[in-house]
């Protein structure tokens, strides 16, 4: 009896965590919302971080240097969960790096004692921390990731949109991309970006 109390307890404490978390499909993403034309139709911080998922998978499918790929997936996955919270906050919000960090790290308790320390929530705030310190190869290799999807989303709205022009986005990636991997995919990112005055 006790044991499927505590089974109830667990249930209906991902479910609260899987709730909160499923904010991350409505909230949009801070740095397309500001371009008009896109702003209606701009990907959520769900989209950005699934197709993040998938990016780190193959790379880390493709890795010959032994990184370690659960952990680099899993990273992946957390990286922007405490926007679920405190919404995405870019420089342009007028928010310090400071307060930014405060308000995540808050955002991060509250995450892990949803879910339960020893049910997933302190693994779940670990990842994040050595996501945020950049602690890891795998955290490092994640970095990289968030960049390139920011910037196969802006070729994507470029394409699909005429007019829209977002060389800001490109410009905030220069030299950010350390692996060879990461400077190759770059490379054929911009390669498709369609051809306009800028």
């Amino acid at each position: 009896m006790e044991e499927k109390e505590e089974e109830n307890n667990k249930a209906e404490s991902a479910i609260d965590f899987f709730q909160q978390i499923g904010q991350l499909k409505l909230i949009k993403r801070t740095g397309w919302t500001r371009h008009e034309g896109i702003s209606a139709e701009c990907e959520s911080v769900a989209e950005h971080s699934y197709r993040i998922a998938m990016m780190a998978l193959v790379f880390g499918l493709q890795d010959k240097t032994g990184l370690d790929l659960k952990n680099l997936i899993s990273i992946a996955l957390v990286h922007d969960i405490c926007e679920s919270i405190v919404g995405d906050i870019t420089p342009l919000c007028g928010i310090s790096k400071e307060e930014k960090r405060a308000k995540e790290e808050r955002a991060m308790e509250s995450l892990r004692e949803t879910l339960g320390r020893e049910n997933g929530g302190l693994e779940i705030e670990r990842l994040w921390f050595e996501y945020e310190n950049q602690e890891s190869r795998e955290a490092k290799v994640v970095k990289e990731m968030d960049k390139l999807e920011m910037l196969v989303q802006a070729m994507e709205y470029e394409c699909a949109y005429e007019g829209v022009c977002l060389d800001e986005f490109y410009e905030s990636c220069d030299g950010a991309f350390l692996t060879d991997t990461g400077k190759a995919w770059c490379e054929s990112i911009v390669k498709r970006r369609p051809t306009k005055e800028r």
